[in-house]
């Protein structure tokens, strides 16, 4: 293989892996931490064929551009690229027109027609601002029509007739400054460029020769045929949406409505926000905009619109950038075979060129790794699966024989995670919670008589998601149920059974009083602790007895801490599951060591002197979720046999008497689905 070759597969990699990670940025990017899980559920949810129908139908309007952009040079230019080179140029494009603000990206055409095909310059900037104009023109058209269809039937809406004017408007004022205008000024500007600056006559030149360009154009009587395709264009741009849009809407969204003409006003709705020279990055905000206004106009929730026309716009970035990155490549390798050919051969340089690629295919795979290590941290985005019992008829063991009260934790072993509950002495299995949403995180009162825990407002939501999740309170003795707070996550209970605190908003500690009802925020990262209001308060809990809260630091901050009532701040160590024993005489955590990479270690609340507590000596040595019962004599906790996420992995329920030998902890379940964040409540 020849060192060229080797350049420019390393380059063209390089590039692709860069523009993939920013891509992925700009996707993470485009919605609020609060929504982004669900975001990414629904983009995981379209099937397969509503994609490959979008992707054929931007193959398919990538070769119309081509046609058109050759129609139009053909007026002004004698050298233009063939049909293959043009597709490659345009499906480029597509994927370049967003990426930078102000559409931008629309240069990108210019430049690989002008230094990959030695076009004129003046002709591509011709070219292209003819293919602009007329784009929205057909787009003018477009919903001309739709406007007439609402029309004839009794339900034109204010807003489409908006933006038919404005696209119009627009559209008018560009087709009257590139003709008329522009024509009138040549001579001017040929004027302008005698005897000035170097810059002021290369750019008056330019803009002279681009008029005369125009002009040849205007003269070439190809406009009937420009507007034919650039409706052809639209159609089958607008064919290919409405599809995608079906296979985001049907499976994530049911209720919204999915007839052709009232969503085709709402995409090109959006479009046409979207077309418009404004500041944007990928078109996100412009486009999100007038596609939601439109589905709310069509009786959609807002929230539910925002989350359909991100997806809708996402999903088309993705597919996009996918087939532009491939014509990037493909352009690549041919205007080298181009450039050999014509002996326009560079000296070949060898080894620093290939350095230099290799340095660029080095930061593409950082960026792009980055991003989907981002991603991988936000969960799950779909259940996993409820696994099969392994013990079935299983003995009772008699190290229970002598405890008694019971045990709770999740459990998928019914389909989703429900709340369970295992009786001791006689090791009965009961299903507390039946709903389809998910549910963890139960924590039994002090009392014994009442359990709190938190429900999903989907039917699956990943435990990464600080967001999706109400409080809800479980009597134990009647099984009614009610809503504690909305907006609540990892709720735990004060020392006398009177309030109970809950995370809020990822970064809020927040006291509830059962008695009134109220709600008090305590601690708030960006506002009463010195942090960033990005940092997540993880698993927090509150001591009484010591006047401190103990938590987890996650997002732009990490570690564990112990923050008093001053707002003191005293750093622990790294880890998690930072928690307090029932009487705050200790503190225990999840830390890094032991024999799977973790294991329970015990904290001096008065010096933050940390010993190792616990690590399990059996295959089951992936230790996380600890809870020491109420009586301060047992840890209950889960254990994997190396499998981390914990609301997928096959993690088991395990009991151990504190203070016996490690591998004497009794196991408690025995399925191979998910069992995480027990609790223990010892009579």
């Amino acid at each position: 293989m020849n060192r060229r070759l080797v350049f420019h597969l390393l380059l063209s990699a390089g590039i692709s892996f860069l523009l993939l990670g920013v891509l992925l940025r700009g996707l993470t990017g485009a919605a609020a931490p609060s929504v982004l899980p669900r975001l990414l559920a629904a983009l995981a949810a379209v099937a397969g064929g509503y994609i490959f129908a979008y992707a054929g139908c931007g193959f398919l309007q990538g070769l119309l551009r081509a046609i058109r952009y050759r129609v139009i040079l053909k007026a002004s230019e004698d050298h233009v690229p063939g049909l293959y080179h043009m597709s490659l140029v345009a499906l480029s494009r597509n994927m370049f027109v967003d990426m930078l603000p102000a559409r931008l990206g629309e240069l990108s055409y210019v430049a690989m027609l002008n230094r990959g095909y030695r076009v004129s310059a003046e002709a591509c900037l011709s070219s292209l601002a003819v293919s602009f104009v007329f784009d929205l023109v057909a787009l003018s058209l477009l919903l001309l029509g739709l406007i007439g269809y609402q029309a004839l039937h009794g339900d034109l809406k204010p807003w489409l007739l908006g933006s038919f004017l404005l696209v119009t408007l627009v559209g008018a004022i560009l087709l009257a400054f590139l003709f008329p205008v522009l024509g009138g000024l040549r001579l001017w500007l040929q004027r302008l460029a005698e005897g000035k600056g170097k810059i002021i006559n290369s750019v008056a030149n330019l803009a002279g020769k681009t008029a005369e360009s125009l002009e040849k154009t205007r003269k070439g009587g190809i406009f009937g045929r420009v507007l034919i395709l650039s409706l052809a264009i639209r159609i089958v741009k607008y064919l290919g949406l409405y599809v995608l849009f079906l296979g985001v809407v049907l499976p994530s969204f049911p209720g919204i409505d999915t007839r052709l003409a009232p969503v085709l006003a709402a995409l090109i709705g959006g479009e046409a926000a979207a077309s418009l020279p404004l500041p944007t990055f990928m078109s996100f905000g412009a486009y999100e905009t007038g596609g939601t206004l439109a589905l709310m106009f069509l009786g959609a929730a807002r929230a539910v619109s925002a989350l359909v026309m991100l997806a809708l716009h996402i999903w088309s970035q993705v597919i996009d950038y996918t087939m532009g990155i491939a014509a990037l490549v493909l352009f690549v390798f041919s205007v080298g075979k181009l450039n050999l050919v014509a002996g326009r051969a560079v000296r070949n340089r060898g080894w620093r060129k290939i350095s230099l690629a290799l340095l660029l295919l080095a930061a593409g795979l950082f960026v792009f790794g980055l991003q989907v290590r981002g991603i991988k941290k936000m969960g799950a985005l779909r259940p996993p699966s409820p696994g099969v019992p392994v013990a079935t008829g299983r003995p009772a063991d008699q190290r229970l024989a002598g405890l008694h009260g019971f045990i709770v934790w999740s459990s998928n072993r019914f389909g989703n995670h429900d709340i369970v509950m295992l009786s001791l002495p006689e090791q009965k299995l009961s299903r507390l919670t039946t709903d389809p949403h998910t549910e963890y995180f139960p924590r039994i009162s002090p009392d014994g008589k009442q359990i709190v825990f938190c429900r999903s407002r989907e039917p699956w939501v990943s435990q990464r998601n600080y967001f999706a999740w109400d409080v809800y309170l479980l009597n134990l003795e009647n099984g009614r149920e009610r809503l504690v707070a909305k907006n609540g996550n990892v709720p735990t209970w004060s020392a006398d059974g009177k309030k109970i605190y809950f995370q809020r908003n990822a970064n809020q500690f927040v006291e509830y009083n059962l008695a009134s009802r109220k709600e008090t925020v305590l601690f708030e990262s960006g506002k009463n602790l010195p942090w960033k209001s990005s940092v997540v308060l993880e698993t927090p809990v509150w001591s009484a007895a010591r006047q401190s809260l103990a938590v987890t630091l996650r997002g732009a901050m990490r570690g564990t801490v112990v923050v008093d009532r001053h707002k003191k701040i005293e750093r622990v160590d790294d880890g998690c599951e930072l928690n307090w024993a029932p009487d705050s005489s200790y503190l225990y955590y999840v830390g890094h060591g032991g024999k799977e990479q973790n294991a329970f270690y015990k904290v001096d609340p008065v010096t933050l002197k940390r010993s190792l507590w616990f690590d399990s000596p059996t295959k089951y040595s992936h230790e996380y979720f600890p809870k020491v019962a109420n009586n301060g004599r047992y840890l209950v906790y889960g254990a994997s046999t190396g499998g981390h996420e914990h609301d997928v992995a096959d993690y088991e329920i395990f009991l151990w008497k504190i203070g016996s030998p490690p591998g004497e902890a009794v196991r408690i379940s025995f399925y191979t689905g998910n069992d995480c964040w027990p609790d223990i409540y010892l009579y």
